[in-house]
């Protein structure tokens, strides 16, 4: 790399190279770039050629322009000119898929394509459709190149701002990063962050690198063009460099929102309780949420709220969480919903309940996974064998009107009284199983007879009952077994 004259643009990939991708040696065998054949894109494949770079091409031929079938043939053939692995991915907008450009394609969906030009398909439902075809070609963790430069930066940070983003929207685009797209990984890398516009137009012209260019930079529908050819140059002319000015001030704000996540860290240590019986539950302790200042529990509430969502939640949903935490009903069952997650509050905890799992206790769910949620506990050889019990235990659920007599207890309770005792929620309650003898010895009882029940199983605590006092333990006591659910929403995530 030291023979190789340097530049703006060679310079920056090599010490973003240095920094971002060489402490990544499993990831960094190959590097895909997303290549348009635009100027952009053309300087990052001819910088990362010059570096010797591990490089594949990627190429998406989004079929929006009368044009983009030349654009891909212009890619291809440089790709091919220089031996450089490549791929070409084309759009089908009818099916919103994608299919290689050198698979057989039907005549029909030939014709179909000659009219996707008239089509229109805003910024997010062509970015949707490239990143797809990027994790088709490239797979899950792998490192993809962008071209975005400094001027790119800028006009993000502006569309940010003028659509009212909160801090994360002003820091703009990362140099590099992990990114989830379709719930599968890959690593961003945009290694021409530092480098502006003219200085990638510098380059091209010195190295004389044939590029295309698309019509759709050089007008004002789209925002992002608005920005570029009508705002920034207003902006330029009264206030120099401003393209710098503003780059330098993005740093400055992620310098910020580095301050503030590790703030957010703290807190949500501070407040975080044990998310319960299933990973789809996540839990705060109100007392020591009221504690924070009102700016930190802004700030951790929304992050707690957004979780992995893509998108963060509105600002008057914080608010009206804030009016729930204030609410002087201890027990108050107010449902917030946002995305398909219900927020919760139940005493002193406060809930954020995930989509699956709010299908499932409105047992919208499919019954699989309801089946599971709801599964019998195993109750292992070695619980009887170390109590000396000769019993086949198994599990049900609670009956109505069912009430419990515990263990060193001369009374019973109803299993709501229970339940509130024990602080779980009303949600929960259904998911409660009673240890009874197994069904195959039930048979043999008499109609008067009432087959033992042994423990209540609650989510995070079960408890004896009187009719488990043959079992001779002293005094009341936890069972000697915990409550494990069947997650099966999470093992089907692995």
């Amino acid at each position: 790399m030291s023979s190789i004259p340097m530049s703006p643009v060679i310079e920056a990939i090599k010490q973003s190279y240095q920094t971002h991708i060489n402490p990544r040696p499993k990831v960094a065998t190959k590097i895909y770039i997303a290549c348009s054949g635009g100027r952009d894109s053309m300087a990052l494949l001819f910088a990362c050629q010059q570096l010797q770079l591990p490089i594949h091409v990627i190429h998406i031929n989004h079929k929006l322009q009368k044009i983009s079938d030349d654009w891909q043939q212009f890619v291809e053939a440089y790709c091919h000119k220089h031996h450089i692995d490549y791929d070409s991915v084309c759009i089908d907008w009818q099916s919103q898929q994608v299919y290689a450009a050198d698979s057989t394609i039907s005549q029909e969906q030939q014709a179909n394509e000659q009219q996707i030009g008239t089509q229109q398909a805003n910024e997010q439902q062509a970015r949707t459709a490239r990143y797809r075809a990027i994790i088709q070609i490239a797979g899950e963790n792998a490192i993809v190149a962008l071209a975005h430069h400094a001027n790119d930066q800028v006009e993000t940070l502006l569309m940010n701002l003028c659509q009212g983003t909160g801090l994360a929207g002003l820091t703009g685009m990362t140099a590099f990063g992990v990114q989830h797209e379709f719930g599968k990984p890959i690593w961003l890398w945009r290694p021409l962050l530092g480098v502006t516009r003219d200085e990638i137009s510098d380059f091209i012209a010195a190295h004389h690198l044939p590029h295309v260019d698309d019509p759709t930079n050089f007008g004002v529908t789209n925002q992002r063009a608005f920005l570029r050819n009508q705002i920034l140059p207003l902006l330029d002319e009264r206030f120099h460099k401003v393209v710098q000015n503003i780059t330098r001030t993005q740093q400055n704000l992620t310098e910020a929102h580095h301050i503030v996540d590790d703030q957010y860290q703290q807190d949500l240590a501070l407040c975080q309780w044990s998310n319960g019986w299933t990973s789809h539950q996540q839990c705060l302790h109100i007392p020591n949420l009221k504690s924070l200042s009102q700016a930190r529990r802004f700030n951790l509430l929304h992050h707690w709220v957004k979780g992995s969502q893509k998108f963060a939640p509105t600002r008057q949903l914080i608010i009206q969480i804030e009016q729930l935490l204030q609410s002087a009903q201890t027990d108050q069952q107010a449902i917030l919903q946002w995305q398909g997650i219900e927020i919760r509050k139940y005493r002193d905890t406060l809930y954020r309940l995930d989509a699956d799992y709010v299908k499932a206790i409105h047992s919208k769910s499919d019954n699989r996974v309801l089946a599971n949620l709801t599964a019998d506990v195993g109750l292992s050889e070695e619980l009887s064998v170390g109590l000396s019990l000769e019993l086949v235990l198994a599990s049900r659920a609670v009956l109505p009107n069912e009430s419990f007599q515990l263990l060193s207890q001369s009374f019973h309770q109803s299993f709501k009284k229970l339940c509130q005792r024990f602080d779980i929620p009303s949600w929960e309650r259904q998911f409660a199983k009673v240890v009874i003898m197994n069904d195959d010895e039930e048979k043999v009882l008499t109609a008067s007879q009432t087959p033992p029940r042994f423990a209540l199983l609650l989510p995070n605590i079960s408890v004896w009952l009187a009719d488990a006092g043959e079992l001779n333990l002293a005094t009341q006591a936890p069972c000697p077994w915990h409550l494990v659910w069947i997650d099966s929403l999470m093992s089907e995530s692995h």
